[in-house]
């Protein structure tokens, strides 16, 4: 980043240095990191921040002898502001984890072994947050002036987008394989002929009783109860568990975030991203003008592949089809594609078939306007609203 001079006008004032060693008062003797970046005021006789910059990798989780080690070295460094940074390619065990945390240390973990597991969390977009755990920004604050301070933010922020830049352009696949479309439905259509065969020839509908019975016997799944707000769903490899928020047990959202746990359990096994920086990148939003998602990053891509693989097996394509014309004939309706317009009574039969199919499904409204563009059963001439701001209008109310 110094040498393309990212940090324009403030390059000058940041050095870089590998293996440098620093005096330790306790030790009497010199220690030597693996990286660190010295910040210099103008006209300052040195550095007044320092960060020491730990880089390991381990085929295992990093015990938490390391971490207390490395955290016993940054204190000896006295006489400057100093920021540990601990950067590797495996998650940390635990108790590492609350070390780095309850001193204010940055941990990043980067592309990890493939057999590394995690619990990917689904939060609600109001909770979400896409910032690394900096848990205080130094360890003397008050040595630190606004100027400095300044530059810290944009060293943080440099470090953070690095890692997501290098993630997003695909130089690190993350164990995700890009699947299609139909080779998830194929996945589904496999899943559901194993929980109950009488779905595809008497069209009936899945139940939050059937996919839970079914994960318990088939793949030894426990169900477990969620009680943090922000966390809608979970799916701990480690455990063999899916976690459901105690909120939206018995409504009409508790299907579909089973279901999308139940896609990552089947779809992520291979995972190699940790929890922290895949918490980092942004949800995918709807683009308006393609009514579809945009894929950019590999958090997005893993949610919009649970997402499909939830809608495939709570709405498989020819049950929704044939569930669909039941709605339409009972409503006088022709079969097949929806005509939308803004017309009083058009709007009324739209709102009530996507009730309908809501009730009869188990899920939202909004699950269910997504099914009808995908399946290109919507035919919207409404010069007021796209079907993209149709669903946004539901946001609030119901899980996309």
């Amino acid at each position: 980043m110094i040498e393309e001079e990212q940090l324009g006008h403030l390059t000058e004032h940041i050095k870089i240095f590998r293996k440098k060693e620093y005096y330790s008062s306790l030790r009497k003797k010199n220690i030597k990191f693996d990286l660190t970046i010295e910040v210099w005021p103008p006209g300052a006789n040195r550095y007044v921040l320092l960060y020491i910059i730990e880089c390991k990798d381990y085929d295992k989780r990093v015990p938490v002898s390391k971490i207390e080690d490395f955290h016993s070295k940054i204190l000896q460094v006295a006489g400057v502001n100093v920021k540990g940074v601990f950067i590797s390619n495996s998650p940390l065990q635990e108790g590492g984890f609350n070390i780095a945390e309850s001193t204010g240390m940055m941990v990043i973990e980067a592309e990890s072994s493939e057999d590394y597991k995690i619990i990917l969390h689904r939060k609600s977009r109001q909770t979400e947050s896409n910032t690394l755990p900096f848990i205080t920004d130094t360890h003397d604050k008050s040595i630190i002036d606004t100027g400095v301070e300044h530059i810290e933010r944009l060293i943080d922020k440099k470090i953070l987008s690095s890692f997501q830049i290098i993630s997003s352009d695909n130089r690190i696949s993350f164990g995700i394989d890009k699947l299609s479309k139909e080779a998830i439905e194929k996945l589904s259509k496999n899943e559901l002929e194993k929980i109950d065969s009488k779905i595809f020839t008497h069209a009936y509908t899945l139940s939050t009783k059937k996919l839970t019975e079914y994960l318990k016997s088939e793949y030894k799944v426990s169900i477990c109860d969620v009680n943090e707000a922000s966390i809608l769903g979970s799916c701990d490899f480690n455990n063999n568990s899916i976690g459901l928020n105690t909120s939206i047990r018995n409504t009409n959202r508790e299907l579909f975030i089973l279901a999308h746990e139940f896609g990552h359990y089947t779809l992520h096994q291979r995972l190699s991203i940790g929890q922290t920086l895949y918490n980092t990148f942004n949800d995918s939003e709807l683009n308006f003008k393609t009514g579809k998602h945009d894929l950019n990053n590999p958090k997005q891509w893993i949610e919009w592949q649970a997402n499909y693989f939830a809608t495939s097996l709570v709405l498989p394509k020819a049950q929704f089809l044939a569930h669909l014309w039941k709605c339409q004939d009972k409503l006088n309706k022709s079969r097949g594609i929806i005509f939308l317009d803004d017309q009083y009574q058009n709007i009324k039969d739209f709102n009530e078939i996507t009730k309908r199919m809501a009730y009869l499904f188990n899920v939202s409204k909004t699950s269910i306007i997504y099914r009808l563009k995908e399946m290109e059963l919507i035919n919207n001439q409404s010069r007021l609203k796209s079907i993209g701001k149709i669903i946004e209008d539901y946001k609030k109310e119901l899980f996309i």
